[in-house]
Parts: structure tokens; sequence; C-alpha cells
């Protein structure tokens, strides 16, 4: 028999996954859509790394407030939000006439989406706590596929319709996934007791206090924003070696987009399953795992003499993150104290998106000044690197492996 957390979860995933191609149909496309602005060519990587900059900034700022926001009025508002909010804003990108709007429609992007984020809390609160790693993992499964599949539809509207109509494609593919989570998700949230005592920041600071005070929950955050930045610097300067790879090729868009849709198909592989093992076994010898095999895939495009094996190390690089992700969002959600979950993940949007912020505006300077593969090799040791500090935790994730897992939120089954 399905309960209501199955069915929320199939729908949400529906959703997730639309949302997600519609995001990232626009990924290969930002670098060349700057060109098509005007911007001068030795200017391309460093402000195509500035508009990933501001979205991820204004992403982070707000989402602990949209996740303390969720605690007290419920999660389902808040994916809401995030979708009808994004298809309204990428809509009127696909409109700008120069790069500083196209660059403020990105902050403002930022400070309204996170679909994510939202639909992981969701997720998450209504998740019985010894299925968490597998659940979360099944959810990731969503996220890849739309990373997968929507880079390459993209770049193909992009090549056959123009760079504006890829715009348009994502505002359609989110209007249809917001309205799935407002017809199809039932939640029946009950707020904690203390949720709605005194004003949000007021709530938000004692809520955060409580989160961190003497808990591995602050290290865990510390490794996912060091662990994305490993994983991020490297993405305003990949269009840019397609380009090299292939000179004068009249498909770049489509070229740029199967990069990402090969690291999609590879992360949807490895998330379910790393996720599921995560729940029976050494979560940290995986997270380590993981990020040593992202590293050594960035150092083989680093040195790729040809587009397919670009290609191959992408694929590589998709394991490796499938991985990271899935056991590093287990964590989280195993961690956080009770009735806290909207706030233990936007404290995680927060390190991802200063990640995203940080990663991509070093690696467009690394890209301009250095060299435009030099991004690929500080990407690769830094994420090494992460992946040893990932030796602080605790071996396993299971509930008695972190003293704050035992005030979890209880998962609702109906």
């Amino acid at each position: 028999m399905t309960t209501t957390w199955q069915r929320n979860m199939r729908i949400v995933w529906i959703a997730e996954l639309l949302a997600i191609m519609g995001f990232s149909s626009t990924f290969p496309i930002y670098t060349y859509f700057i060109q098509y602005l005007g911007v001068e060519d030795h200017l391309i990587a460093r402000w195509s790394g500035a508009v990933i900059a501001l979205s991820s900034i204004s992403m982070g700022l707000l989402g602990p407030v949209w996740g303390a926001l969720g605690d007290r009025h419920g999660r389902k508002v808040m994916v809401m939000r995030a979708m009808f909010g994004g298809a309204i804003i990428i809509g009127l990108q696909g409109f700008s006439q120069n790069v500083w709007q196209f660059a403020v429609l990105r902050l403002i992007q930022g400070a309204l989406t996170g679909t994510v984020t939202a639909a992981t809390a969701l997720v998450a609160s209504n998740t019985p706590r010894e299925r968490l790693g597998e659940t979360l993992g099944k959810f990731q499964l969503a996220i890849f596929l739309g990373q997968a599949f929507g880079p390459t539809t993209g770049g193909f509207v992009a090549d056959t319709l123009g760079y504006r109509a890829t715009f348009w494609l994502t505002a359609g593919y989110l209007i249809i996934a917001g309205g799935l989570i407002l017809f199809g998700v039932q939640e029946d949230f009950e707020p904690a007791a203390e949720a709605s005592q005194g004003s949000i920041w007021e709530r938000m600071r004692q809520d955060i206090g409580m989160i961190f005070a003497g808990s591995l929950l602050g290290l865990v955050l510390g490794l996912r924003f060091a662990l994305r930045v490993g994983l991020r610097v490297a993405g305003p300067t990949m269009p840019l070696i397609v380009q090299e790879l292939m000179p004068g090729s009249a498909l770049l868009g489509a070229a740029s987009g199967l990069l990402s849709t090969v690291s999609g198909i590879s992360s949807a592989i490895a998330a379910p399953t790393v996720g599921r093992w995560a729940d029976r076994g050494d979560s940290r010898r995986l997270l380590v795992g993981s990020a040593m095999l992202a590293a050594v895939a960035m150092v083989i495009q680093a040195v790729a003499p040809n587009y397919w094996v670009l290609v191959t190390g992408q694929f590589v690089l998709g394991l490796g993150v499938g991985g990271t992700l899935s056991v590093i969002s287990a964590y989280v959600g195993r961690m956080a104290p009770k009735g806290r979950v909207g706030t233990a993940f936007g404290l995680d949007a927060l390190a991802v998106s200063l990640s995203n912020a940080v990663g991509p505006a070093a690696g467009g300077w690394l890209s301009d000044t250095v060299s435009r593969r030099s991004p690929l090799i500080v990407g690769a040791v830094a994420t090494a690197l992460a992946g040893l500090a990932v030796l602080r935790l605790p071996a396993a994730t299971e509930d008695d492996t972190a003293p704050e897992a035992v005030d979890a939120e209880p998962a609702r089954a109906g």
C-alpha cells in the first residue's frame, strides 16, 4: 500500500525533474549568450563566472530565511514559491538587451528560487529515518536526470531557435512543475510548538544556534562548501574549452549540453546506489571515495586532447558528484534537530550557494588570466583536499553516530 509520503515523493520527483530540466537547459548557453550580448572576448569567462556567482550569492543569503519560513508555514509553499518565481524571472531573462540586465535578473533569480533545497526539505521531513539515505538518493536521481536531459534539449533549442528561446523553454518547465506541486502534493504540516514564537529573525538566530551547538553539522556544511567549490570552479571555462576543441562548429550549444547530459546520467546512476550503501555501511568511506573519483575526473579533463576524452572525463566526474551529494544530504537530514529540517537545509543551501559563487568566479578569473585548463587543475586539488577532510566525520550515519539525530524530526507516514 502506498503511503502519503511515498505518493508525495513521486510527485515531487517528477516536478523536480522538470524544474531541473528547465534550469539546466540554460547552463550550456550562458557563455554564448553573454557573447551574443556583446561582451568582449577577453572578458567572457569572467562575466560568465560573475553572473553565476550573483545568483548563487542571493540564493545563499536568502536560503536560511526561506528555510526558516518553511519550518513556520510549511515546505510545500516554499517549493511553489521557488518554481513559480523562477518561471517569471527566467522568462524575463530571454528579453535581456545587455549583460547588465541579464546580471540583475540572475541576482533576482537566486533570491526567489532554490527548488532543490525547498523540495529536499519537503521530502526529508516526510520520510522515515531508516529510509532517508535511499529516498534522498532517489530524489537526487531526479535532479541528475534533469541535468542530463535539460542541457541537450536547451542546447538544441539554442542552436535552432536562438538563445532567447531557451529561457522561455525553462519558464514553461517551471510552470508545469509548480502546478504539479500545487495540485498533487498533500502536506500534513504541523509546525513545532515554538516555531511561531517571536519574529522570524529571532527564530532563525535561535534555530541556527541550536543546530550548531555541539554538532557535527557545521563540519558537514563546511565540507559541502569545500567540495562544491572544487566541483564548480571549472564551470565558466568548459564551454570555451569545447569551443577550442571544436573550432568553427555550428553545434557548440549541443556539444556543451552533451557534457552535462553525460555527467547527469552517470550521477543518476551513482546517487541512489551510493545513498543505499550509505544507509547500510560506512558513509565516510563512500564520501571520500566519491570525492577522489571526482578529482581524478577533473585531471582527465585538464589533459583531454579532444572533445571525446572531455566527455569521458565528464562521465567519471558525474559518478563522483552523485556519490558526494547523496551522502552529504543524508548527513544533513539526520543531523537536523526536531522541527528544523527547513532551517538545516536552508543552511545547506547557503553553503552550496556560496560555493557556487566562489567556484565559478575564481574559475572565470583563472581561465582568463592563467589558462583555459587551469580551473580544472585547481578544482581537482580542492576536491581531493576536501575529500581528505571528510575523514573527520563519523564512519556511519546511523542514529547512534550523531547525538543530534535522537531529536530529529520524525517522519509522517500519512
